[in-house]
């Protein structure tokens, strides 16, 4: 795992961490080295005497040994007196310890008691004697209850300045002292400067694109991606920033389109309502006018004003409808049902009247036998989207005689059905836009008397509602097909608790 996939918290704790442990280590390993140093030039406490006190010279590791030969007369370090006085066995001196009338220690085997006398030889007297000039060292020492004694005799002469360390060591210690301090601040300043850089582009600098992103966004500008630096939780932080500009994105393109279609409304709504209204003046004119001037011309006057204002009152209710769809207004009374037989029963209600019209009506059922066609809709609803179709493909049949063919199939885990036409047809490039309000294709379908161009915009919204999708294609040899997916119950279920129906 690399550092930058740690969290955020996890990662400061381990800066902090690393700043603890830097200066604790710097402070093992410069004590260990000192440790191990003295240890390597000797016997340990009497190489830290001498760098702490330079100028007793070579006579410390004699005094020091002298020291532990007194402890052990007196019952002391019995086990460890060798290491004590080997500096000063090493020096020429020879030591000898006798307690309770056993030898516990002696440099040279079997020359103890030899080695005691010598000391009464060299320092007449019963007593303890230290005695240590130019000649030598003799040292005796006797426990207070005359049983135990130590000597230590040698040719080491009683000199002061030529220790281990040279007398001006104080300084040099000094001097290293304040080396291995400035190294290891400086140590310390890097990995402190190291941990800061890497703090400050793994968290700084996201939080900076953080503030620079939220900035663009505040200005409105929803076009540039917020940069994602890791998946911790600054680059959580980022992905939800990033979700929220591609929300606002989608939210303004929405708006505009909205906006846009809000216009074109306007401007069909002004048109539409134009022809009719000038129909209608004309009319009245023509009987204020005299034009009319028998009861037939009048009558055929008033009812051709009677059809105008149908023809408005429609538009106005269609427009009406298509607002409340889109506010999400119309409530819907959703019902459990079957389209094979919902469809076959539209079709059988309107084909015998519409025959009698030179307009043929059918219907065909692919679904296997006996495989359940069930769906949830609105039954009102849904018969409208069948007449708004069916009047479209009655409105822009190609001759006297038209037709409409109405087939239902399992497709894509839902149902297919299809309403194809043999009429006139719409081109290409505006299969696309028949579904937008007060949208006609100049060449097919730009006559105003043969609607308000709200028809299609309408099914589409119902069709929406119904979580289901609407699209066009041209038909074949000739004509326009319109197809409507709808789901199954269950996902329509499924669409409602989770606000969408997976579609493929």
């Amino acid at each position: 795992m690399k550092l930058r996939d740690l969290s955020v918290r996890h990662r400061l704790t381990l800066n902090n961490a690393i700043m603890v442990f830097v200066p604790v280590l710097l402070l093992v390993i410069i004590g260990s080295t000192v440790f191990y140093g003295l240890r390597a030039t000797g016997n340990f406490r009497e190489r830290e005497i001498e760098l702490l006190w330079p100028e007793a010279g070579n006579s410390v590791p004699v005094l020091m040994g002298l020291s532990h030969i007194f402890t052990n007369v007196d019952g002391g370090e019995r086990e460890s007196l060798g290491r004590h006085v080997a500096s000063m066995e090493a020096a020429g001196v020879e030591v000898a310890v006798i307690r309770d009338g056993v030898v516990v220690y002696e440099t040279v085997p079997g020359q103890a008691h030899s080695l005691i006398a010598a000391s009464y030889e060299l320092a007449s007297g019963d007593g303890n004697v230290m005695h240590w000039d130019d000649a030598g060292l003799v040292y005796r020492y006797i426990s207070k209850d005359k049983k135990s004694i130590g000597v230590a005799i040698g040719p080491v002469p009683f000199l002061i300045g030529r220790g281990y360390f040279p007398p001006h060591m104080g300084l040099i210690w000094s001097l290293i002292a304040i080396g291995v301090f400035l190294l290891a601040a400086a140590i310390i300043v890097f990995i402190g400067l190291l941990l800061v850089r890497r703090m400050t582009r793994d968290i700084v600098a996201p939080l900076e694109d953080l503030q620079q992103a939220s900035r663009r966004i505040a200005r409105g500008d929803y076009d540039t991606p917020v940069a994602s630096h890791g998946t911790d939780e600054l680059g959580e932080t980022a992905a939800v920033f990033e979700e929220m500009r591609r929300q606002l994105q989608a939210g303004r393109k929405m708006r505009d389109a909205y906006e846009k279609n809000r216009q074109e409304l306007f401007v069909g709504i002004a048109h539409d309502l134009a022809t009719p209204l000038t129909k209608i003046q004309g009319y009245t004119g023509g009987i204020l006018d005299g034009i009319a001037n028998t009861p037939e011309k009048q009558k055929k006057y008033l009812e051709l004003v009677y059809h105008t204002s149908q023809s408005m009152e429609q538009m106005v209710h269609e427009l009406f409808l298509l607002s409340k769809l889109d506010l999400g207004k119309v409530n819907f009374q959703w019902e459990n049902a079957s389209l094979a037989p919902l469809l076959q029963q539209y079709v059988d209600q309107q084909k015998e009247a519409l025959a009698s019209q030179g307009f043929s009506l059918h219907f065909d059922d692919q679904l296997q036998s006996g495989e359940s066609s069930a769906v949830v809709l609105d039954r009102i609803q849904f018969q409208r989207v069948l007449d708004n179709i069916l009047g479209n493909a009655i409105k822009y049949k190609d001759s006297d005689d038209g037709s409409l063919t109405v087939r239902l199939a399992a497709k894509d885990g839902g149902y297919l059905i299809e309403c194809e036409d043999r009429g006139c047809g719409v081109a290409q490039e505006d299969l696309g836009r028949i579904f937008e309000s007060f949208y006609r294709t100049d060449k097919a379908r730009a006559d105003v008397a043969k609607g308000s161009g709200l028809g299609l915009a309408v099914t589409a919204r119902i069709i929406e509602a119904m979580k289901g999708r609407i699209w066009a294609r041209p038909a074949v040899p000739k004509g326009l097909c319109i197809c409507i997916w709808l789901p199954t119950k269950q996902a329509f279920a499924q669409g409602m608790e989770t606000g969408k129906v997976e579609t493929v």
